[in-house]
């Protein structure tokens, strides 16, 4: 059958769950993206990572894949870069100053375009760094490449161009409520920027970039109808294509309820999707609101 569809997924815990920390994609996933992209569908991987690990999925799928990255501060068809968004230089230096000595920061980390992630020895607690270093070993096939040097990090805020800043909170739990209740006031206090919470971070990006945002971009240099895409995510920074998208948004089982009731629908895995995309002949009809599709 011919697909005029579109697509858009998040990575982390959406495209990839369950996490499959050899192979990336999980076979299920992998075997629904083939069927759809052979059927003429396209897909689009809607992410905070920087370019690195899109391209890695690329890679894992032997396909040519759109991106838009850093919560929509790039998008990338065919490519080129249809949109690119920056930090002010100022802008950024004085809020990661202002944030670092304000509240109980971490790890202040800035996803830039050559560099991919970039963050400062120097201000993080030894404990902290090493248990950042644990996780970045766990991620094995997830691994981003991060620089670690005050040099390096300090030179991308003078001179870099800089997509998204994320301040992390810590690994307890009590982090994750941290977070959440730093992002509502930052955000009030800071409106010329965009913030999402993601459990125990807070992602920062320049104003007007957000994942809607970078849809919409991405769908008027193509020239396709938004009522042909599909949005499929779960966590905060997903909200804004849930909204934006609402009649055919799909948010994960796992995912917060307070990220789950923006969402139309509710899926356990993503390859459940091709329920919705290919009905049969038992289940001829779309997911109703708020149902879930089961394996």
């Amino acid at each position: 059958m011919g697909m005029d569809k579109v697509i858009c997924v998040d990575l982390d815990g959406t495209l990839f769950y369950p996490p499959r920390r050899v192979k990336m994609i999980s076979d299920g996933n992998k075997k629904f993206i083939d069927r759809f992209l052979d059927d003429g569908g396209r897909l689009v991987l809607v992410s905070g990572r920087n370019l690195y690990t899109p391209m890695k999925v690329g890679e894992v799928l032997g396909r040519d894949i759109d991106v838009i990255g850093c919560n929509g501060s790039f998008v990338l068809s065919g490519g080129h870069y249809v949109k690119e968004a920056f930090f002010e230089k100022e802008f950024a230096k004085s809020l990661i100053k202002e944030v670092g000595r304000e509240f109980p920061v971490r790890l202040t980390m800035l996803f830039t375009k050559h560099r991919n992630i970039v963050m400062p020895l120097s201000g993080v607690g030894s404990w902290t760094g090493f248990c950042y270093s644990v996780y970045q070993l766990s991620q094995m096939a997830y691994r981003d490449p991060v620089i670690r040097s005050d040099k390096a990090y300090y030179e991308e805020l003078e001179k870099g161009e800089i997509y998204k800043i994320m301040f992390f909170f810590g690994i307890a739990g009590a982090a994750i409520e941290t977070a959440k209740n730093c992002n509502k006031e930052l955000r009030e206090r800071y409106p010329g920027a965009e913030w999402s919470w993601c459990r125990q971070a807070i992602e920062i990006t320049p104003a007007g970039c957000s994942k809607d945002s970078g849809i919409a971009s991405y769908l008027e240099y193509n020239k396709i109808d938004k009522d042909n895409v599909l949005v499929v995510g779960d966590s905060g920074n997903d909200i804004s294509m849930f909204e934006a998208y609402q009649k055919n948004s799909f948010c994960m089982e796992h995912s917060p309820d307070a990220v789950k009731k923006h969402a139309a629908h509710v899926v356990k895995r993503f390859y459940d999707l091709e329920k919705y995309l290919y009905p049969s002949e038992e289940s001829n009809k779309p997911l109703e609101k708020g149902s879930t599709a089961k394996q």
